[in-house]
């Protein structure tokens, strides 16, 4: 059977409350198309000394959360406009150790149950938490969504260019 990749894994230095504030993890250089074809994100902690900002929960590449992906779109984080966000709409907790293979890139795909040895749907999941739980809005919703961006994640989810894409706006 041919290996399918459908799961986009992160080396994170964010924890789990800071994922789950944000709406998703970002901000990352990927093959958006790539990753939109994923099912899940995968979040393998990141604990070198430089990286200890975002509220690590869990060990040195260690997986401790896997999410159900619902969007990538573009980072809203400036300076970053070639970054991209992947957005949750369901998370799981993880407990998996080593489980980065050691990749110098902190972006790679697989697939969830060969890599991670489980099944996904032996996982508890939960909704995100809403904006009002956490004080925070994910990029989609904090500065608005903008008519380029809706293109371009339209475009990977039906494997279209973006041009070949109109809106329309009633209102």
């Amino acid at each position: 059977m041919e290996h399918q990749e459908d799961a986009v894994c992160v080396l994170t230095a964010n924890g789990l409350e800071t994922l789950l504030e944000e709406g998703g993890s970002q901000a990352w250089v990927l093959d958006a198309k790539r990753a939109g074809q994923c099912l899940y994100v995968v979040c393998i902690q990141n604990r070198t000394p430089a990286t200890n900002l975002g509220k690590p929960t869990a060990d040195h590449h260690t997986a401790f959360l896997v999410a159900k992906l619902d969007r990538v779109v573009r980072s809203q984080d400036p300076g970053n406009e070639k970054r991209w966000f992947l957005g949750f709409s369901e998370y799981a907790e993880l407990d998996v150790t080593d489980a980065w293979p050691g990749y110098r890139n902190p972006v790679f795909y697989t697939n969830f149950k060969e890599h991670f040895g489980l099944d996904i749907a032996d996982l508890e999941f939960h909704p995100m938490p809403s904006a009002g739980e956490t004080g925070q809005q994910g990029p989609t919703t904090k500065n608005g969504l903008t008519i380029p961006e809706a293109k371009a994640g339209l475009a990977l989810t039906f494997g279209v260019k973006p041009s070949d894409i109109e809106i329309t706006i009633r209102g």
